[in-house]
């Protein structure tokens, strides 16, 4: 199994990650540690940011992807070059000027997601990935939202937003598999989002304040 190598942050500001399947409660995680952290720090040193971003997300090929249910037209390769494309260059234009500016970033998916959801498909001898991915900056904290794939899957039905959407729930569950399997791998700190948010959070803040970023 090949290993992300992602390059050092030598900036003062910190990189924060959040991954999670659909459904697992990351955007609630998010939410909490972006107010922790404006009170901490000041809403001026705090940015949250999303991945992939609108550039990837609003293209034909990605659409065809989240909403299509006949995905044989699709060589999930593109997918990948499409998202790891735009994370390169989001790392450049936004994430890397905040962190030389001092500032603690919050990021809403990274290249986990893409890991995740490659190897879920059975793509495992993409060597190119690894290497392209080396231009991306390691996080100072990853935190995985993890539930079991029926409470996300319940969760993520529940949603009116997303009645439109193609819920692939068989996915749904290899994702969870290769991020559970990933988190070892990668120093991820779990966190049990099945039950109260703030229960979760306490974690959070405890890894934050261990690793000297709030």
């Amino acid at each position: 199994m090949n290993k992300l190598r992602l390059r050092a942050n030598e900036h003062s500001g910190k990189l924060i990650v959040f991954e999670g399947t659909d459904g697992a409660g990351k955007t609630t995680q998010i939410e909490l540690t972006s107010r922790y952290l404006t009170d901490k720090l000041g809403a001026e040193n705090v940015l949250c940011v999303k991945q992939p971003t609108d550039m990837s997300r609003k293209t034909k090929l990605f659409q065809k992807m989240m909403y299509c249910k006949d995905h044989d037209e699709i060589d999930y390769r593109a997918v990948q070059l499409l998202t790891m494309s735009d994370r390169v260059q989001h790392i450049r234009e936004t994430i890397e000027p905040a962190l030389s500016a001092g500032k603690t970033v919050i990021c809403d998916r990274y290249i986990y997601t893409s890991l995740a959801n490659m190897l879920a498909r059975g793509y495992t001898r993409e060597k190119w990935f690894y290497y392209a991915a080396r231009h991306l900056i390691k996080p100072d904290a990853a935190f995985l939202a993890n539930v079991e794939p029926e409470l996300a899957i319940a969760r993520i039905k529940s949603r009116p937003s997303e009645c439109d959407r193609h819920l692939d729930e068989t996915l749904l569950c290899n994702v969870h598999n290769e991020f559970v399997k990933m988190s070892k791998r990668e120093g991820f700190t779990v966190l049990d989002t099945s039950g109260d948010a703030t229960t979760a959070f306490a974690v959070i803040e405890r890894t934050l304040e261990k690793a000297g970023i709030a």
